[in-house]
């Protein structure tokens, strides 16, 4: 079993001291006078709930997608709570989802009622596969959550062919991968829906939102009910569903659209990045992780594995660089804790890092933290 993390108690406020006083972040967006033209439109037109630039971003994500349909929310675990809710996911259902994830993945699955059912991943995707599946699957399972983390991804054609084999919804949660591709086919294309984020640190924002996207009409329009607080048209009372109020504001979707303008931009400097880490870090001791295909795929962290994450972390810290942990896997945290044993995933959390991975990043920049890295590690 994973051994217990010393988790040090601080507060919110030390929290927010020690991320500020990162002289190279994490991550950061990159927001400038586009965005802000259209967040004046907004507020010149006095509309501030969902309108124009709402539709629009929609339209923009559902092309650019390869989807017939796309639902904006507030952010993405909304969507994935409501796409599965209408896929009539709940009570008495198992989701298979992978352990090295993000909260929001199994919560969301909990929140329909159904209970996640977690599972190892693939050393070389850091996604679940057919091979983890099949050891948990039972057979109350009715859907597998497939994640594409960090921006990489699974088999998803084999894994399309698997659920429907075995009559089980797929769901993508690819919240970081979008402008990703699979064998020249939008990563978010894949699955019965698949759900996006716009959150600060992904390749575009609105500071939080998501994104429902799929190819049929029923689930969308299911979605469309609970997402407006159980009615199927805004303004009419007739209450259909224990709905919620999951909408994003006129004012997020007019940044988003801004952000559309300036992706080809994003995907190249993010590229670009990668290949910098890739040719500047030399250690022997340091691997830099292998998208599954880094023409396609477009990273959203910068991944490196070392013997001791731990150690380089606070390293790079002290330094002032914004270097994080990969998920802690959630089959270990206090809310779920199976007990259950996942090594590779375990080896993964133990010897990953995520280094600063805006596209504002310098060059020189990059160059410092490789310098440090390479000098470090033994």
């Amino acid at each position: 079993m994973m051994p217990k993390q010393d988790q040090k108690n601080i507060s919110y406020e030390d929290y927010i001291d020690r991320i500020s006083g990162e002289s190279i972040p994490a991550y950061e967006p990159d927001i400038g006078d586009e965005e802000l033209e259209l967040i004046k439109d907004v507020i010149r037109s006095n509309w501030l709930s969902e309108g124009k630039y709402v539709r629009e971003f929609e339209k923009q994500l559902s092309t650019v997608c390869q989807r017939k349909y796309a639902l904006a929310f507030n952010n993405c675990t909304a969507a994935l709570i409501t796409g599965m809710k209408s896929l009539g996911i709940g009570p008495g259902d198992d989701v298979i989802v992978q352990s090295l994830a993000h909260s929001a993945d199994p919560n969301a699955i909990s929140a329909t009622g159904a209970r996640p059912l977690f599972s190892d991943v693939n050393k070389d995707t850091l996604c679940l596969d057919i091979d983890s599946i099949e050891r948990v699957v039972t057979k109350s399972t009715k859907a597998v959550l497939h994640i594409a983390l960090y921006g990489n991804t699974s088999d998803l054609d084999e894994l399309t062919e698997y659920c429907k084999e075995n009559d089980l919804f797929l769901i993508n949660d690819c919240a970081p991968a979008l402008f990703g591709c699979f064998r020249g086919r939008s990563i978010a294309s894949y699955g019965d829906f698949s759900a996006l984020s716009f959150f600060a640190d992904k390749t575009i924002t609105t500071g939080e939102g998501g994104m429902l996207l799929t190819d049929n009409h029923e689930i969308i329009s299911e979605s469309n009910i609970y997402k407006h607080d159980g009615r199927r048209e805004r303004g009419i009372d007739l209450i259909e569903r224990k709905g919620f109020n999951y909408r994003i504001t006129e004012l997020q979707a007019a940044i988003g659209v801004a952000q559309m303008k300036k992706s080809d931009h994003f995907i190249t400097q993010k590229k670009k990045n990668n290949k910098l880490y890739r040719n500047l870090l030399l250690n022997p001791k340091v691997k830099v992780f292998d998208f599954f295909d880094n023409e396609e795929n477009i990273p959203h962290r910068n991944i490196i594995f070392v013997p001791s994450a731990p150690n380089l972390i606070e390293h790079l810290v002290s330094k002032g660089i914004g270097a994080r942990t990969l998920f802690m896997p959630m089959h270990s945290q206090p809310v779920y804790d199976t007990g259950q044993i996942f090594d590779t995933t375990e080896e993964l959390y133990s010897t990953g890092i995520c280094l600063p991975s805006a596209p504002t990043l310098k060059d020189s920049e990059i160059e410092y933290v490789c310098k440090i890295i390479n000098k470090f590690v033994n």
